[in-house]
Formats: C-alpha cells, sequence, structure tokens
C-alpha cells in the first residue's frame, strides 16, 4: 500500500523528523483514511501493539484527521 525501497525509508525519515504530536496525527490521519494498523506498522516500521496504543483505533475511524485533532 504505501510502496517499498526508497519510498518507505523516505516516509520513515520524515515522520522520524516531526515532533510525537504530529507523528501521532499523521498516523491517526492514516488510519482514519482506511488503513490498517499492520499496515501502517509495515510501512513505517513501528510494532502495530505500540500503534494501536498511540492511535484512537479502540474508538473506530474517525471523520478525518482534523477530529483527531480535537
Amino acid at each position: 500500500m504505501f510502496g517499498g525501497g526508497i519510498q518507505k525509508e523516505l516516509t520513515k525519515e520524515i515522520l522520524k523528523t516531526l515532533p510525537r504530536r504530529d507523528q501521532k496525527l499523521v498516523l491517526q490521519g492514516l488510519y482514519d483514511k482506511g488503513y490498517s494498523v499492520p499496515d501502517i506498522a509495515k510501512a513505517t516500521d513501528i510494532p502495530a501493539p505500540t500503534l494501536y496504543k498511540q492511535l484512537d483505533a479502540h474508538r473506530g475511524r474517525s471523520g478525518g484527521p482534523q477530529e483527531a485533532m480535537a
């Protein structure tokens, strides 16, 4: 879903440069757009259990990234 090779490496490196709050917003936004936690975990090399703790996955998907900021 996210591609591989250089795209995956760029994604990981860019995500690492963001402050924690912004990282969470990006990850929550991907989840809200319909990407699964396992897909996001694979693309970012963040363990799925860690993502489940960071994301509001237990609440279901919100209307989008704007709701995640509220």
